[in-house]
C-alpha cells in the first residue's frame, strides 16, 4: 500500500475523533476503501463560509494536490450530528432543523466543488449516530 500514489477518492469531514473510526467503517461498506482524508473543524464549514477564505483556499489546494498527485475520481463530503464548530445540537431549534441546515451546508459545498472540479464526482453525507452505530445519510 505505501508503494501506491493513486487512490480514488478525496475525504473531507470534521475533526470530531468520535465519527473518524465509524466514517471509516461506512466508507469501506460503500466500496470507498482507499482515499486522502482531510479533516477541518466543521467539515464543509469553511469551505461554504467566507468567514477563513484562507482555510477554504487550503481546502481546495489539498483537493487540487489530491488530484494531481494522487488522481483521486471523487470527493466525499461529510458532515455530522452534533458538531461543535456550529454550536453543536443546541444551537438548532431541533434536529430536523440541524439535518436541514447541514445538508445545506453539503449542497453549497457540492456545488462549490463542483464548478472547481467538474470532472469528479462528488458525494455528500451526513453522519448521524444511532445507538452506537452511525448512519451516513446520503445528501
Amino acid at each position: 500500500m505505501l508503494n501506491q500514489h493513486t487512490t480514488s477518492a478525496f475525504v473531507l469531514t470534521c475533526i470530531d475523533f468520535r465519527f473518524h473510526e465509524k466514517i471509516v467503517e461506512e466508507l469501506k461498506k460503500q466500496g470507498i476503501t482507499s482515499f486522502d482524508l482531510k479533516c477541518d473543524a466543521g467539515g464543509v464549514k469553511y469551505l461554504v463560509s467566507d468567514e477563513k477564505p484562507a482555510v477554504r483556499d487550503w481546502i481546495l489546494e489539498n483537493i487540487r494536490i489530491a488530484k494531481d498527485l494522487h488522481h483521486i475520481k471523487m470527493i466525499v463530503l461529510i458532515n455530522h450530528y452534533d458538531c461543535g464548530a456550529y454550536g453543536g445540537s443546541s444551537a438548532f431549534d431541533s434536529e430536523e432543523v440541524q439535518i436541514s441546515f447541514q445538508k445545506n451546508q453539503l449542497s453549497a459545498a457540492r456545488t462549490l466543488l463542483s464548478s472547481r472540479f467538474p470532472d469528479l464526482e462528488i458525494k455528500t453525507f451526513f453522519a448521524k449516530p444511532v445507538g452506537e452505530k452511525l448512519e451516513l445519510l446520503v445528501v
